[in-house]
């Protein structure tokens, strides 16, 4: 019951506000940045302009138009940190109106390599919430930004930022199979489970 209460408590008040979210899946910015990796490789630069596009998506084992779908996409943004500076503000926008909103300090979404990496960070507030925080921010974070491959998130004790009171990593695929609505009901039992290196060490309430 306790679980349940603190549960609607957090999920409550942001159930209708998303923000728009980058339009490339984890799959197609991996393509875009190997494409543009591929750019710049000398073998690909001495092939005849006609030619590189064919031999990149052929070295990809894509077809010529389903890579040209992809670089349409990614040159929607002048370059790769915008795309995750876009992210990054997708996330904010997506925790708007919960508890975890006005706690929230890190959030970064490292697009530095075609693995993407986004790291979040809060501040505790209920010592007992943070499995549910953890799924609450995994879940959001990964519809927010979903060329994320791995999220990385720890929760500080507010009295004592050195100290961390959660620390664990997600994969974006397993964050896309948290329920939203039923973090209350799972997050301590099933939920959690789907981390990684998880490190509790709840301050004292």
């Amino acid at each position: 019951m306790l679980a349940a209460a603190i549960g609607a408590a957090l999920l409550a008040p942001a159930l209708g506000a998303r923000a728009e979210t980058v339009s490339l899946s984890e799959s197609e910015f991996k393509t875009y940045h190997d494409y543009l990796d591929a750019l710049r490789d000398p073998r690909v630069q001495k092939l005849k302009s006609a030619k590189r596009l064919p031999a990149i998506a052929r070295n990809f084992g894509i077809s010529v138009r389903e890579l040209d779908r992809i670089i349409a996409k990614g040159k929607q943004y002048p370059d790769l940190a915008a795309i995750g500076r876009d992210c990054e503000e997708a996330i904010r926008q997506a925790l708007d109106g919960t508890e975890l909103a006005p706690r929230i300090a890190e959030v970064k979404v490292d697009t530095s390599d075609s693995h993407v990496v986004t790291y979040v960070s809060w501040k505790e507030g209920k010592p007992d919430a943070l499995e549910q925080e953890a799924c609450l921010l995994a879940v959001r974070a990964r519809k927010a930004a979903p060329i994320t491959a791995d999220l990385r998130l720890w929760a500080v004790d507010p009295q004592n930022p050195d100290h961390k009171a959660f620390d664990g990593m997600i994969t974006g695929e397993a964050a896309g199979r948290i329920q939203e609505a039923r973090i209350p009901d799972f997050a301590q039992t099933r939920y959690i489970k789907l981390f990684e290196k998880v490190h509790l060490d709840r301050p004292a309430d």
